[in-house]
């Protein structure tokens, strides 16, 4: 994939990030990424979950200081947390994260 192609995925996936709240349409509200359960996580559109995702790489990344966003490997990420969440419905996403 051209490099500029990457750039523009990776800009269109932090968009999203940045328009998307868990609760559904109403954007000006607070999201306690903490609270979020894969039950929750279950219940977001494809955009949201794909936004969601976005930020929880960032937050890992932060704590492993990794700086690469691998744009190739984001739908098979998504897909892997999807098949745990389905497994731990009751479980926080940043919970079973920070084990």
């Amino acid at each position: 994939m051209k490099k500029s192609l990457r750039l523009i995925l990776a800009a269109t996936f932090l968009a999203a990030f940045l328009t998307v709240t868990p609760a559904g349409p109403a954007r000006a509200e607070k999201i306690d990424f903490s609270k979020v359960t894969c039950s929750q996580f279950l219940d977001f559109d494809g955009d949201d979950a794909a936004a969601f995702y976005i930020w929880i790489d960032g937050y890992v990344s932060a704590k492993t200081g990794n700086t690469v966003l691998d744009t190739g490997t984001i739908e098979s990420d998504l897909e892997g947390l999807i098949n745990i969440c389905r497994n731990n419905p009751n479980k926080t996403i940043l919970g079973m994260i920070n084990q």
